[in-house]
């Protein structure tokens, strides 16, 4: 029978197949209040939780013994009835010792010889504390749908702590194997930057780990997933667009492919654009002959009025195209395009540098770019 872990555990990468040195450290200390005559030793391979060690519990609940692992990684120490502790093992201590009271296994032990595994069992406190908390709220919001603004408004408090004891950990543990311990708290949506650093921050600091190993696997997909959901995302790959310039000739973004490239979505009735256009034809001409160039998209109706501005602004770049259909543009609609001006600076190879990049922000970014 597979057993269910209480505490943080971890679906880890397989590692069949892999070989290396056996690790060995002493296991020991002291369980008051349990019922358990004996203490187990897991690690979660392959989505199968693997019992690595026996360690019998004498009748004073004293245990020790040597105890051989195959990886530097995360394992947990259960007793019978499932209660347990989380243990890092990074192949540093000879010894590892766990003392604590089986009927709060969680809440009352101590871990000594393993600063991370000590480190990492504080922070599960803090976050088992804090997710009480907030699913107490929760279900008394669902009770009182009426009181949302009140009972939101109560809990801020409890979320501004617990935000403060987490930065406070990520801080403290940076580079230490513990920092894993605030992964289960990001939400991977809307922090994807601070996921971000947590996950090179652990591959730095303890690669090795097969558990880590499978959180930078699962980060990549996570990452795939937001760069197709958010498509001018930095490093995203820009639909093309293929468009008739004043002539009737059709241009394609592709064309420009080994150029760095300004998309810039524009329009002769459009204030802010043709208050920006000198300072475009400006980086334009001082970085055209490195290898820059901009491919202006109108999302004008009128084309006498387009050719006017292009004409009264200077716009000396051939890279002119439309549609004349304003709003309804293709390529408007496949950028998602919703105000204009909207730039996307785009790379030798065609993938997103960022956007709404304008006036200084734009000639800080060339800048590093090209000098």
């Amino acid at each position: 029978m597979r057993r269910t872990f209480t505490l943080l555990t971890f679906t880890l990468l397989s590692t069949l197949g892999f070989s290396q040195e056996k690790i060995s450290f002493v296991l020991q200390g002291q369980i008051f209040s349990t019922e358990s005559d004996t203490l187990r030793l897991y690690q979660n391979l392959g989505g199968e939780n693997i019992e690595v060690a026996s360690i019998p519990i004498d009748k004073e609940g004293f245990f020790q013994k040597e105890v051989s692992v195959a990886h530097k990684d995360y394992y947990v120490l259960n007793l019978e009835d499932n209660q347990g502790v989380n243990i890092i093992v990074e192949g540093t201590a000879d010894t590892i010792k766990v003392y604590g009271d089986g009927s709060n296994f969680l809440n009352h032990s101590n871990i000594v010889g393993s600063p991370s595994s000590s480190a990492l069992l504080e922070f599960l406190r803090v976050n088992t504390e804090y997710k009480a908390k907030l699913d107490s709220a929760n279900r008394y919001l669902q009770a009182n749908p009426t009181k949302k603004s009140e009972i939101q408004k109560q809990f801020q408090s409890t979320y501004q702590t617990f935000m403060g004891q987490r930065q406070g950990y990520i801080k403290e543990y940076g580079n230490s194997p513990a920092l894993i311990g605030v992964v289960p708290s990001v939400n991977v949506d809307q922090e994807f930057e601070l996921y971000e650093e947590i996950v090179a921050q652990l591959n730095a600091s303890f690669g090795e780990s097969p558990t880590v190993q499978r959180i930078v696997k699962e980060f990549a997909v996570n990452k795939e997933k937001r760069l197709a959901s958010m498509p001018l995302a930095p490093g995203a790959e820009v639909k093309e667009i293929s468009l008739p310039n004043p002539e009737g000739e059709i241009l394609n973004l592709s064309d420009y492919k080994g150029k760095v490239v300004l998309i810039d979505f524009w329009a002769a009735w459009c204030g802010p654009c043709r208050r920006e256009n000198p300072n475009v034809v400006n980086l334009y001409n001082k970085y055209n002959k490195e290898g820059f160039e901009v491919f202006s998209v109108s999302l004008d109706k009128d084309k006498t009025k387009w050719l006017a501005a292009i004409e009264q602004d200077g716009l000396v770049w051939d890279a002119h195209v439309s549609d004349l259909k304003g709003w309804s543009s293709a390529a408007g609609r496949d950028y998602n395009v919703s105000s204009i001006p909207f730039t996307v600076l785009i790379d030798r190879e065609g993938k997103v540098i960022g956007t709404n990049l304008r006036g200084e922000g734009l000639a800080d970014k060339l800048q590093s770019i090209f000098e």
